[in-house]
């Protein structure tokens, strides 16, 4: 009984670490997931502000009809461009150039590069200049703008490093027209995109030390809860202990005699009930003895009570030193004991019964006795060929009983 409980709770205690675990893990796999997914909503973020950066640029300087600026190496005059009054001279010999909008956006977006802050340049399926043709990304994403789609974004691998790529198209304004239109752009026609690539090495290290800080909170949190786990499972086999030890006791006091400790006459029927029917299948034998205690009266009217309770408590010794274990000895009431032998490995039932008076006369033999124990004892054997109900069985070993005890008289 102890062992199937024990191997309860410790299914009790394996089933709640699955399911605490479980929560753990789950809560941690969303929190990683929400990691991710805030780091990518970083890079959008950050990939839109630069491209609305250069849409600010751009409609700046095109609102401007573009800027002149000095001719440089960084800033040669545009060979694409071919609108009149494109490079200048300005006073003292300066010479000056026009930097339209995709000009200044193309600079913006390599100085950009320089600083390893973002990827980005204007494309288009027609471009003018050939730097600007796009890659197969940005091939499809245009197609897709041509389609009606406003936006496209994409986690990408460029020499070897992981990007955030995004892209929205540009529609072809008026002010576009004065460089593109011998293009055959008209008014509102998606003209190209803005292509931006966010490195996302920044943000994944960013990322990398909040899912360690998240698995250390999470593995502390299991190890919190592993604690209430056991700490709740302990109690509660402390609490089923006790229960089960308060059961017991009431149990053995609804089938035990208090003052012997032998079963008493409610226990005895019950499992000699419970053998007999067991003996009907395995075509056991079964003995029952009846004993009744001589003198009893004599005893309690001379030496008083508390020697009488002596005497049924020795008979009650005397008793469980003759029969085994096994056997089922109780006291029916007042000076009244019954045995049921199981399976006897003495087939005699009157040599039992000599070794009952054995034990007897050597208790009487101690010194200092105040009085001489003595029983009568009666028997009648069980045959599972011919059963008879237990009622019947004890008449028949009562019986014998009271010839005896009157053979004594």
């Amino acid at each position: 009984m102890e062992k199937l409980r024990s191997v309860n709770l410790k299914y009790h205690f394996l089933a709640l670490v699955a399911v605490w675990t479980t929560g753990v893990l789950g809560s941690l796999g969303w929190n990683i997931y929400q990691l991710q997914q805030s780091t990518l909503a970083m890079a959008y973020t950050t990939a839109g502000i630069s491209y609305n950066k250069d849409i600010l640029y751009r409609r700046w300087v095109a609102n401007q009809g573009g800027v002149y600026v000095p001719v440089s190496g960084k800033t040669p005059a545009n060979p694409y461009l071919t609108v009149p009054n494109r490079d200048l001279k300005a006073a003292g010999g300066l010479s000056l150039t026009l930097v339209n909008p995709a000009y200044m956006t193309r600079q913006v977006n390599e100085l950009a590069a320089e600083m390893h802050e973002f990827q980005g340049h204007i494309t288009s399926l027609k471009p003018l200049r050939p730097e600007n043709r796009p890659d197969q990304w940005e091939v499809e994403s245009l197609k897709a703008f041509e389609q009606g789609v406003k936006e496209s974004h994409a986690i990408e691998h460029l020499a070897g490093e992981e990007y955030f790529r995004f892209m929205r198209p540009f529609v072809t304004e008026k002010s576009c027209l004065k460089c593109h239109a011998a293009q055959g752009y008209r008014e509102g026609d998606v003209r190209g995109g803005i292509s931006v690539s966010i490195p996302m090495k920044q943000l994944r290290d960013i990322e990398k030390e909040r899912r360690g800080e998240l698995m250390l909170a999470h593995a502390f949190l299991w190890l919190i809860g592993l604690a209430g786990i056991a700490a709740g499972t302990s109690s509660l086999r402390n609490q089923t202990l006790k229960r089960e030890k308060l059961e017991e006791e009431l149990n053995n006091l609804s089938i035990t005699d208090p003052l012997t400790g032998l079963y008493n006459r409610r226990g005895f029927l019950t499992l000699a009930e419970q053998q007999m029917k067991l003996s009907l299948r395995t075509r056991g034998r079964l003995i029952l003895f009846f004993a009744d205690l001589d003198g009893m009266k004599r005893i309690n009217d001379s030496l008083g009570h508390e020697e009488g309770d002596k005497a049924l408590i020795e008979a009650s010794a005397v008793l469980r030193e003759t029969f085994r274990s096994s056997d089922i000895v109780a006291r029916m009431g007042g000076d009244e004991f019954v045995a049921l032998a199981i399976d006897p490995e003495v087939i005699d039932p009157e040599i039992i019964i000599s070794r009952l008076q054995e034990r007897i006369d050597s208790q009487n033999r101690r010194p200092e006795r105040k009085f001489t124990l003595s029983m009568s004892v009666g028997y009648a054997c069980y045959d599972p060929e011919d059963p008879v109900p237990l009622d019947t069985l004890m008449t028949r070993a009562d019986n014998a009983m009271y010839a005896q005890k009157k053979a004594k008289a």
